[in-house]
């Protein structure tokens, strides 16, 4: 990038230089020109006057003598007056040859000097009759001028440009120095690392870049340090079950058993495989869910429908708990009806483990601010922490210290609910206050479909 920005600032002050130069020059030498011109003119107009003067023959020698004085101090100007014949009256025994490839007129005198003339058609004299009027400057002194000016231009713009791809890479290296810090310091991240971040630097667009940079590394901090809970959490989660196997496998294995007992022990087997079955394909869900897969078959779903379908399934469990159960609200939305179900599964069965006996479970259905179609699933109980509420739909997250060690539910249930909510571009919510815990999701309905809420 320095070497680039140098370059640029390099061709765009030879550029400006070579044009400034130029235009200085072609500006010395429009000047020049104009006054050598001007000067023949002026030189033009006393030899017409001194003409005028000239009455009778007896007045030419005078005419002579002035034309002499007129030279006198201009060594580098010559005059001739020639009739229509090209015979020389004055200015010498020859007549100026005209100069060969010369741009403008230019006349050669007799010893080879080149020099710029003009020449003048007179009106007929009564005297010296018809004659034509050349007067020539030798312009040497001025072209040998504009080259020591063009050589100085040279040497300025050489100067300038040397000066200026020095000072635009000090600057240029002054202003990255920050830029090579920020890169050094992200060279030296690594996983082990992630809490670090980007120092902050005095450039306003580069502090806005550091920020976007660091939010960036903290949400990789966050994704990476789920992914290392996430990986211990399976490994701790596959880990009983599967010891349980190996232990029963190798008990069984020991001696000769009948085969009623071995019977026994595949139906335990089978009861731990299913569990396990779950927990992968709970997990495989999930991680669909995780790489952006959205709910790809949506349709129409009256929710209270969906909902008591739910209810009719838990009711006999729940009122052996001693748990009643209630259907509130009514709405209409876009939805995967597998999904939907599957979400309200997980938020009934996730009430009824948390409500005591004689308590309440309320299903509410509603439609939001005329777009959003809601499900809350609300039950009496003791409160959820306030510190748990945050984490409360992350994976093996149980609510409930005692069962933490549970081997029914393996804590991806709410994870799940929020799975479902984000593959209908929606969202979840959870609180729990004054004797009631509320969980839910809402996500864009039929009327609004396709609208990513924030999360």
């Amino acid at each position: 990038m320095a070497q680039r920005l140098i370059l640029a600032l390099t061709l765009l002050a030879v550029v400006v230089f070579v044009a400034v130069a130029l235009l200085l020059h072609s500006g010395l030498r429009h000047e020049l020109e104009r006054a050598r011109a001007h000067d023949l003119e002026g030189k033009i107009d006393v030899v017409e006057h001194l003409l005028e003067e000239v009455r009778s023959p007896a007045d030419v020698p005078a005419l002579t003598h002035h034309l002499n004085d007129l030279l006198i101090g201009h060594g580098q100007m010559r005059i001739w007056l020639l009739d229509r014949q090209g015979r020389v009256f004055y200015g010498g025994s020859q007549p100026p040859v005209p100069a060969a490839g010369a741009t403008g007129l230019q006349v050669r005198r007799e010893d080879g000097l080149a020099m710029q003339a003009r020449r003048v058609s007179l009106e007929a004299h009564p005297v010296l009759g018809e004659q034509d009027l050349i007067v020539a400057i030798d312009s040497r002194d001025q072209d040998a001028m504009l080259r020591r000016y063009a050589t100085r231009l040279a040497i300025i713009c050489g100067v300038g440009v040397a000066l200026i791809v020095a000072i635009s890479g000090w600057i240029a290296r002054r202003s990255l120095h920050p830029v090579r810090r920020l890169s050094e310091e992200a060279t030296a991240l690594n996983p082990g690392s992630l809490s670090s971040r980007l120092t902050p630097v005095e450039t306003a667009e580069l502090q806005e870049l550091v920020q976007a940079f660091n939010s960036a590394l903290g949400r990789v901090e966050t994704a990476y340090s789920q992914l290392e809970g996430f990986s211990a959490d399976v490994a701790h989660e596959l880990r009983t079950p599967l010891a349980t196997l190996i232990g029963s496998t190798e008990v069984a294995l020991i001696r000769e058993r009948p085969a009623e007992e071995l019977r026994e022990v595949l139906g335990t087997h089978l009861e731990v495989l299913r569990e396990l079955s779950t927990l992968v394909n709970d997990m495989l869900f999930l991680a669909k869910a995780d790489q952006g897969q959205l709910a790809d078959h949506l349709v129409p779903l009256d929710l209270k429908a969906q909902a008591q379908h739910i209810a009719d399934y838990f009711e006999p469990m729940l009122e052996e708990q001693g748990v009643r159960l209630r259907l509130d609200g009514d709405a209409q939305a876009a939805g995967d009806a597998g999904l939907v179900r599957r979400a309200l599964v997980n938020l009934v069965g996730n009430a009824a483990r948390y409500t005591p006996r004689g308590g309440s479970i309320v299903i509410e259905l509603a439609t939001v601010e005329s777009r959003l179609a809601r499900i809350c699933v609300r039950n009496t109980g003791p409160a959820i922490p306030p510190e748990l509420l945050p984490r409360l739909f992350d994976r093996f997250v149980r609510g409930d210290p005692a069962r933490e060690r549970s081997s029914s539910h393996h804590g991806l249930g709410l994870a799940i609910v929020r799975a479902v909510a984000v593959m209908h571009r929606g969202r979840v919510f959870a609180h729990s206050q004054d004797g009631w815990t509320a969980v839910g999701l809402e996500w864009p309905s039929s009327a609004a479909a396709g609208e990513q809420l924030p999360p």
